[in-house]
């Protein structure tokens, strides 16, 4: 079943751990030995994790044992953050080395590097290594989840975390705005994609008003998550040039091309967010509670 609630579900607690099975089962599906390509692979794996975390943060005041899951998840997801970030990054230099201002045999040289971490990303013993211990991390939390309970049930267990998520968001957006430096920003990312995730949890309670602000959330969290990357790409092409590794002339030239286009990102997250979160979370949370209990009414 999608990652939803459903009406289906006896209690929060069988919801709970339906979903968490579901996205178990895609993410160890997915780290398993393959022909089918990595990328996606690690695509799936890490949703999952997020959406799992996602998950258990929307139910986090009645959940016992939110802190052990959400640690036991961070870990297996940071395992294989590095698949995730040589892919990306090589992609992100690709894409910005094309509005870089160097001459062209300059990028090259400063592609040399990227290239290197992605391939020793994906050497075949160290990838195996890192499936293997990214499956026993969540083999280890499914073991568990089967037997995860919440304390509370109904809405009134989800209305604390959904607020809580959701004033998270609005006061790491406005700090950011405020300093724009990439930890900030990266913060304010998290909590906009926990809200997002928490978003589509609750889809079904009204899917016609749902949809467009689940977009939302989806479409901030897509401009966070590139503004992110070229923090990234930005710090590496400078600790290249540090070492000796690639062009002084190309980490300033990747800098003016991140920068201007970081300057567009921040302005279109920040027309978005000013909508996507205007109001207090008691408006939220009592809002969504009426479409709640009209869905568990049977519509």
């Amino acid at each position: 079943m999608a990652y939803q609630f459903s009406r289906k579900d006896s209690t929060l607690t069988q919801g709970l751990r339906r979903i968490a099975a579901g996205e178990i089962e895609a993410a160890l599906a997915a780290s398993e030995p393959s022909p089918e390509p990595l990328a996606p692979r690690i695509h799936t794996m890490r949703k999952s994790v997020k959406k799992l975390r996602g998950l258990i943060r929307l139910v986090r005041p009645v959940f016992p044992d939110f802190a052990k899951e959400n640690r036991a998840l961070a870990d297996a997801g940071h395992g294989i953050s590095g698949l995730r970030d040589a892919e990306v990054m090589l992609a992100a230099f690709d894409s910005l080395a094309t509005a870089a201002a160097a001459p062209a045999e300059v990028l090259a040289a400063a592609r040399i590097p990227f290239a290197r971490r992605h391939q020793n990303a994906h050497d075949d013993a160290a990838l195996e290594a890192t499936l293997r211990g990214y499956r026993t991390a969540l083999a280890r939390v499914a073991e568990r989840a089967a037997d995860w309970t919440l304390a509370a049930d109904g809405f009134s267990a989800l209305a604390p975390g959904l607020a809580r998520t959701w004033e998270d968001a609005r006061a790491t957006g406005r700090a950011a705005r405020r300093a724009p430096d990439p930890e900030a920003l990266h913060e304010w990312r998290k909590r906009v994609k926990d809200h997002w995730y928490q978003a589509r949890l609750l889809r079904p309670i009204w899917p016609e008003a749902m949809a467009p602000h689940i977009a939302a959330a989806d479409a901030l969290g897509e401009l966070l998550g590139r503004h992110n990357d070229l923090s990234v790409l930005t710090a590496l092409a400078a600790a290249d040039a540090a070492a000796g590794d690639t062009p002084a002339e190309a980490a300033a030239a990747i800098r003016a091309a991140a920068a201007q286009e970081q300057a567009g990102i921040l302005g279109e997250a920040t027309a978005l967010a000013l909508r996507l979160f205007a109001g207090s979370a008691e408006c939220l949370t009592r809002r969504w509670r009426r479409w709640w209990k009209v869905w568990q009414a049977g519509d």
